[in-house]
């Protein structure tokens, strides 16, 4: 048994290190997508620039408004090794336009500084919450 796993090992660290045809080695890119990283993707300028972001940008929904709605759209997003921004998801939808609204700020945003493992950047997934019709929301 332990000379199947070896031999099968060996195998596989052969196949992945195979030339191509034009004698290029293949590397596999790593598409692994983080949650616990040393080091997390942040917001150009920081949390303090995020917020301010989000209060300048994201407007409260004149129908969300008229059906006092409150609470708090939870987007998810993948922050890219480029710090571009990918399958932005809902994970707690609110209605009445904040949806919408919440996704379309995120759409908006510009590119993060990535999150880094042992000094390179990765993937990593990023959750933030919208509030909307909260009392520290002073959007109109």
């Amino acid at each position: 048994m332990h000379s199947i796993t070896t031999a099968l090992l060996i195998i596989s660290l052969f196949i992945l290190s195979v030339p191509n045809a034009h004698g290029q080695t293949i590397h596999k890119t790593d598409t692994t997508v983080y949650t616990i990283v040393e080091s997390a993707p942040a917001f150009p300028g920081g949390s303090k620039s995020l917020t301010g972001y989000l209060q300048a940008m994201v407007r409260y929904p004149s129908t969300a408004q008229k059906e006092k709605i409150k609470g708090r759209v939870f987007v998810s997003f993948i922050v890219e090794k480029d710090g571009s921004l990918t399958d932005i998801r809902l994970l707690k939808e609110l209605g009445y336009g904040c949806d919408e609204e919440s996704i379309r700020a995120v759409q908006a945003m510009p590119c993060w500084e990535p999150g880094k493992q042992s000094g390179e950047p990765i993937r990593v997934k990023y959750y933030l919450p919208i509030a909307f019709g909260m009392d520290s929301d002073k959007r109109k």
